[in-house]
């Protein structure tokens, strides 16, 4: 089988190197944003859509323009990357349309925000050293061996620091599924607690408290935010805010990103058969909106995509068990449905007299789902 991997390093680029980076980002938005901007004007005029292939072909004609020509300083991949990547937001846009969703239009990119670009091929490594095509060679901090084919890299800038991210590709042996009862979990997720696991034929309880990384910073959040909106636009100050409140999301995704990896290494490791509910955060967002930000905060399909990840590469299994099931408002002991509130903590069956954990109870549930699937 084919293991797909992210690998990503912090890049210690020199003085010009980082220039040069600079440099691809913005031709890469500004790729981007022509693009979008000629999309929108055939839309609106003619309705029609400009496609990726023309697109593509204009690059061609803009290198030979007087007032265009400094886009030869760029790898053509680059700019060829960032319109693949306006015309797959252009078309999940219009696919969200014809599934009757509510999909945001593609924006413009604003200096600043998610500067990155991406080389689909050319990139090799050396020990510690990356080579870049039109850049050269970069020291890296390699803080692990890389495993697989690369398919594609992306430098991404947060806050002050540039990162190289790898798409690896690896052949390995399709791992057996190992079937032992009694390293088999249920794994609730919630809010008051991160999770809440049911292990074995016991039900042996295990709680995973939530970190709630946003809401011990949203003091410093809202403090940016507001420095940022009174910022005169275009201004050296407000690029300044920008990158503070930039530096200040990453530090966030990489909090939440190392307790993420460690919690589903240990549940991974600990475990052959791993039950976890399929969550609408969609659907709670605009169900719950009292509670939209714990939700954010929570982060749970980021959790589950690296619970997915970590049970391929070391062959375990995973079930997703359907969350219309109702995992919380049926007794896990004889089956009946009970209501049960948000803030009701304990659940008592009206049925059999059970008084259980709300969320223990829920775990048991999905555990005993993943059984039949």
């Amino acid at each position: 089988m084919i293991l797909r991997k992210g690998y990503k390093f912090r890049l210690e680029p020199i003085k010009t190197q980082r220039n040069l980076f600079f440099q691809f980002a913005g031709a890469g938005r500004w790729v981007f944003n022509r693009g979008l901007a000629q999309k929108k004007d055939a839309w609106k005029i003619n309705k029609q859509t400009i496609s990726l292939f023309a697109q593509n072909k204009e690059l061609t004609l803009l290198k030979n323009k007087d007032e265009t020509a400094w886009l030869k300083t760029i790898h053509s991949q680059v700019l060829q990357q960032s319109l693949q990547d306006l015309d797959s937001a252009y078309k999940n846009f219009f696919r969200g349309l014809k599934n009757k969703e509510n999909p945001g239009f593609p924006k413009f990119k604003v200096k600043g925000f998610k500067d990155s670009f991406r080389y689909p091929q050319g990139v090799k490594v050396e020990g510690s050293l990356v080579f870049l095509p039109k850049i050269g060679w970069i020291k890296f901090r390699k803080s692990r061996e890389i495993k697989g084919i690369i398919k594609q890299s992306t430098i991404i800038r947060e806050g002050d620091n540039w990162f190289v991210s790898f798409n690896t590709e690896n052949e390995i042996e399709t791992p057996k599924p190992i079937l032992d009862p009694e390293k088999t979990v249920g794994i609730d997720l919630g809010l008051k607690s991160f999770a809440t696991l049911a292990i074995g034929k016991d039900n042996h309880l295990v709680t995973i408290e939530n970190p709630k990384y946003l809401r011990k910073k949203i003091t410093k959040l809202q403090f940016l935010s507001r420095q940022l909106s009174k910022k005169v636009k275009k201004s050296k100050n407000r690029y300044k805010a920008i990158k503070k409140l930039s530096s200040f999301h990453s530090h966030l995704k990489n909090l939440r990103l190392d307790f993420f990896h460690k919690q589903a290494l240990t549940i991974v490791k600990s475990h052959d058969i791993i039950n976890i509910e399929k969550m609408n955060v969609k659907g709670m967002l605009k169900g719950l909106k009292n509670l939209s930000r714990a939700i954010n905060d929570a982060a749970w399909s980021m959790f589950v995509n690296c619970l997915k990840n970590k049970a391929i590469e070391y062959g375990k299994t995973l079930n997703e068990i359907s969350s219309l099931m109702g995992s919380t408002k049926h007794c896990s002991k004889c089956g009946h449905k009970n209501d049960i509130t948000l803030k009701e903590r304990t659940y008592i069956c009206s049925f059999c007299g059970q008084v259980i954990d709300r969320d223990l109870n829920a775990a048991i549930n999905i555990k005993a789902a993943g059984s039949t699937v």
